[in-house]
């Protein structure tokens, strides 16, 4: 288990923040889950959007906390 009590310090994020963040990304992580397993399904739909919506979460991840994170470890 992950347990890391300082994580909102380290991404600089309110609890509500951090909240509404991981809500949308965790939304979208179903909607790759459900595109994917309807490509798997039927290859000829959704051919990119699983692909191209885990990249928007990683994108929005690294935008949003890492950087954030990196920025606390570095000072």
């Amino acid at each position: 288990m992950d347990v890391d009590l300082n994580h909102l310090k380290k991404i600089k994020a309110n609890y509500f923040k951090h909240f509404a963040y991981a809500t949308y990304y965790n939304f979208l992580a179903l909607l790759v889950f459900i595109t994917g397993t309807i490509h798997s399904i039927f290859p000829f739909l959704f051919a990119l959007t699983p692909y191209k919506l885990a990249k928007k979460i990683t994108d929005g991840t690294e935008q949003n906390f890492i950087k954030h994170s990196k920025e606390r470890d570095d000072s």
